[in-house]
């Protein structure tokens, strides 16, 4: 198959084409020539208004329902959304039914990668069932191929325990990767402490239940050395103790929820279950904070947090319902429609490509002649609704169904595998 991709402004600073316009020509899953002389024969052209293109993308936290919960999200579905999203790959959180947790488990998450153009990366708990008591076999799991370790949506409240994993993956360079909340302080909250929650009568979550833990996980890395990873930050302070970290020489990285970045406590008060999702929305002084930290590189990544739920989870009262949002489709949309004035494109891209793939040790491709052909596509001038009909999850958990978005994500190749919006190819 060979395609012909024309006038697409690269963004990928390790090419010498970044921030350049060029023609690019695809064959047989690699780059064979950039800026053809001549006529090109191509089985497709794709051409479209403000075209990009980057190497793709890798969403750092995702959900599955599979196993257990196929009608949340099952593996196709998932795949779908990702590659849908812009991602040619995406961390797979462990909470499942049975947990992902051993060697079989690795394998049967890899198997589905053979046909798909988004791959599944499996993280692997770090304690049996998540459940913060006893140490995971991490060492035989990563043998299996699990590129992070985690407990996911639980946090690892075991100080020992955390001291233990961070010397053990020191074994193989292995990540550690925490969810920070202390559980007993976010005990029955149903959203972020403040005048929100007094006002409309809902225990809240203070903003101490996440950074006591981001606090003494941080010494706790430094006395036992390793690699640290913060999942889903959402607080001032929190921004604030890891940028003193990194100063000071601390192995430590960090995303966030692209909800945060955009979305405040203040939309709880219509009590939409969509908007309850665990950290909970913080205040506008937090999003400047966060948003801060993406610009100075504190930090690293944007995730999705992308946790599908079905009716039967969120359309009840509002302190029954479950935490979680998804968004893994939309989160380019997301950004260019909220943040693009405050986050430039480059920046943005580096904290949903080429960071996470550092951080988890995962290839980064360059965009040059005779190079695997890993791309994202993309337009800055495609408008598109997301609805009922072009999500592509089983769950519809988030307050922007039915929004009309004018960006849009085109295609995504990964070597032999592609995923393309017909709309904007021809022959």
């Amino acid at each position: 198959m060979r395609t012909y991709i024309k006038a697409v402004k690269i963004i990928n600073p390790a090419s010498q084409w970044h921030n350049q316009k060029i023609d690019l020509l695809l064959d047989n899953g690699k780059i064979t020539d950039i800026n053809p002389s001549g006529k090109v024969e191509a089985d497709q052209i794709i051409e479209a208004k403000e075209l990009y293109a980057s190497p793709s993308w890798l969403d750092m936290r995702v959900f599955s329902g599979e196993p257990g919960e196929e009608y949340r999200e099952d593996f196709e579905s998932l795949a779908r959304v990702l590659e849908s999203g812009g991602f040619g790959a995406g961390l797979l959180m462990p909470n499942t039914t049975p947990t992902i947790q051993n060697k079989a488990d690795i394998k049967t998450v890899l198997s589905h990668n053979k046909s798909q153009v988004s791959q599944f990366l499996p993280s692997s708990a770090v304690t049996i069932n998540c459940d913060g008591e006893n140490l995971n076999e991490m060492l035989d799991v990563n043998h299996a191929g699990a590129v992070a370790f985690t407990d996911g949506a639980q946090p690892l409240w075991n100080s020992d325990i955390l001291v233990k994993s961070l010397q053990y993956l020191q074994k193989f360079d292995g990540i550690l990767i925490n969810f920070p909340q202390d559980h007993k302080l976010a005990l029955f909250g149903q959203m972020n402490e403040g005048k929100v929650s007094t006002g409309l009568g809902l225990k809240g979550i203070p903003h101490l239940a996440e950074e006591i833990v981001i606090h003494r996980d941080l010494e706790l890395l430094q006395y036992a050395v390793g690699k640290l990873h913060f999942s889903c930050i959402s607080s001032a302070k929190s921004v604030e103790l890891i940028r003193e970290a990194k100063a000071r020489g601390l192995n430590v990285s960090c995303d966030v929820n692209i909800h945060h970045l955009i979305l405040d406590d203040e939309n709880l008060e219509s009590f939409d279950t969509n908007y309850k999702i665990l950290p909970p929305l913080r205040t506008q002084k937090d999003i400047d904070a966060l948003i801060a930290g993406v610009n100075d590189g504190t930090i690293d990544v944007i995730v999705s947090g992308h946790q599908p739920y079905d009716q039967d989870h969120k359309k009840m009262e509002f302190d029954l319902a479950e935490f979680g949002i998804m968004g893994a489709q939309i989160l380019f949309p997301l950004y260019h429609q909220f943040l693009s004035k405050e986050i430039n494109l480059e920046t943005f891209i580096s904290c949903i490509e080429c960071n996470p793939k550092k951080i988890l040790k995962q290839d980064q491709n360059k965009i040059e002649k005779g190079e695997e052909a890993d791309l994202t596509l993309f337009s800055l001038a495609e408008s598109w609704k997301f609805d009922s009909e072009s999500n592509q999850s089983k769950s519809d958990n988030s307050p922007f169904m039915n929004t009309e978005f004018s960006a849009k994500v085109l295609g995504v190749f990964k070597h032999q595998h592609q995923y393309l919006d017909s709309k904007f190819t021809h022959s």
